[in-house]
């Protein structure tokens, strides 16, 4: 039986500018900035709409989906948050994106997980999603044992594509993944994760 991960509120993985942390189910200051996050004209415009139109539909999105990752692997998606200064607590700085280490539910998932990042558009090109998808990884890889990681994205997508190949992650050509419908992707992996990607359930 899965029983619920609840990190303290405080917990958070600090990189040299960032604070990583974990969503809060019933943080309504956690569910109004994803809501905002999501509903940016730049992500809409690359991702597509979530649904997620109401900071309710958001707290609700967190207390279910989000929560479940965490109970299932202690990853999932965390928020980003900026230091205003250098040493500050997670407490003074403010949130500026979402960092994810997504691994879904078997059957429809690989055995290893995929990296993600969402930052404020206000708040891109300032290297913020590379930091914080490093800090990540490195937490998980000697924290929570993840031995290898992914990176998907569009093939035109070259602004994800640089900070793949920034965090480390090398690419591995692109196929039409069954678990995001079909949908032709560039595919990016750790050096040494396996050079079959059928290994980690990845087939045209």
């Amino acid at each position: 039986m899965t029983t619920d991960f609840t990190p303290p509120p405080s917990f958070s993985i600090p990189t040299e500018r960032l604070h990583i942390s974990y969503l809060q189910p019933g943080n309504p200051t956690h569910s109004t900035f994803l809501h905002h996050l999501w509903n940016t004209d730049e992500f809409i415009k690359s991702e597509g709409p979530t649904g997620l139109d109401t900071p309710e539909k958001a707290a609700k999105f967190i207390a279910t989906r989000v929560q479940g990752d965490y109970n299932r692997n202690k990853h999932g998606q965390m928020l980003v948050s900026l230091k205003p200064h250098l040493g500050a607590s997670l407490a003074e700085s403010k949130m500026i994106g979402i960092v994810s280490l997504m691994k879904g539910e078997p059957p429809n998932a690989y055995t290893q997980p995929d990296v993600g990042y969402t930052i404020l558009p206000e708040e891109n090109g300032k290297g913020y999603a590379t930091e914080a998808a490093i800090g990540v990884i490195d937490y998980a890889r000697r924290e929570l044992g993840v031995k290898g990681v992914f990176g998907f994205c569009s093939s035109g997508n070259a602004r994800s594509r640089r900070v793949l190949e920034k965090i480390g992650l090398e690419f591995r050509g692109e196929r039409k993944l069954t678990v995001f419908g079909g949908v032709q992707s560039a595919i990016y992996a750790l050096p040494e994760m396996d050079q079959d990607l059928a290994v980690y359930g990845i087939t045209d």
